[in-house]
């Protein structure tokens, strides 16, 4: 059985008002997981802007745990 790792990530203004927030997130990965079987394994969340002065420069490197889907 897999067992996902879970990312969520937010905008800290616009996701919020569109319904888009880390719980609304967190809901549906548990009914996809729940559905499917699977058991997630850890999560991870981000609460950043995609712009601006916060925004990262550039990907960050993927998590050593991190494989291809299947």
């Amino acid at each position: 059985m897999p067992t996902p790792i879970a990312y969520y990530r937010v905008s800290p203004t616009a996701a919020r008002t569109l319904g888009l927030g880390i719980e609304a997130q967190r809901a549906a990965v548990a009914r996809f997981a729940e559905a499917e079987g699977m058991i997630i394994l850890q999560e991870f969340t981000e609460i950043e802007t995609g712009k601006g002065a916060d925004a990262r420069n550039g990907p960050r490197p993927p998590s050593p745990l991190a494989r291809p889907l299947e």
